[in-house]
């Protein structure tokens, strides 16, 4: 039977969010819990790819594992390799300086999925098709890949294309803010070795 550590961050139960001056919208309520944490090194992530890019390209996807695994090797090693492809390969241009967060779940099934985002320079790529066909392909001996489809009209579906020069920049912005803001959520985190983490977000610096 499995056991759940812990937490130790602090929780947060509401639809709105204030973080570095700015009031966010994002996926909570009173009954759903969000770990803050999270989406604060979420967004600074995204908000210095955008700074360094002035385009960045939000892609969400999630990736389960055929066996649990109480640590979470299989997916640290499977994104250092993938980034270090999309810096080698020619059409992405040397492709470098990538963001991430990933966050281990695990709640009716017997193994652990990761809901994963990837944050793209979007100078470089505009469309994510070919990428999550590569990751699908790489992926497979792990287990499976999901990708969000586009639903209605104002989904967009398993990517967002930010511009910072754009008019419906804040808009953008605030939509894929909230759709990260899923991967804060209280529910099915914990499963998992003491020593493993919930989550992970890249560290890269300004």
């Amino acid at each position: 039977m499995l056991t759940k550590t812990k937490s130790r961050m602090k929780e947060h139960y509401n639809c709105f969010y204030t973080f570095n001056d700015e009031n966010l919208f994002i996926n909570s309520s009173e009954t759903q819990g969000i770990y803050p944490n999270i989406i604060e090194k979420t967004i600074e992530q995204l908000d210095i790819c955008l700074n360094k890019f002035g385009r960045v390209l939000v892609v969400r996807f999630d990736l389960s594992l055929d066996e649990y695994s109480g640590d979470n090797h299989t997916i640290s090693i499977f994104l250092n390799r993938l980034k270090d492809k999309l810096f080698k390969l020619k059409k992405y241009r040397r492709m470098k300086d990538i963001g991430h967060v990933w966050v281990r779940e695990q709640e009716v099934s017997k193994q652990q999925h990761y809901h994963v985002a990837l944050f793209l320079n979007g100078n470089k790529i505009q469309h994510p098709s070919k990428l999550l066909q590569y990751i699908k392909a790489k992926w497979y001996k792990h287990g499976r890949l999901w990708i969000p489809k586009k639903e209605h009209i104002d989904d967009d579906g398993c990517f967002y294309f930010i511009d910072k020069k754009k008019e419906g920049f804040r808009e953008q912005r605030g939509k894929a803010i909230y759709r990260l803001s899923y991967l804060g959520k209280t529910r099915g985190k914990g499963y998992k070795d003491a020593q493993a983490k919930n989550y992970s977000v890249s560290r890269l610096s300004r």
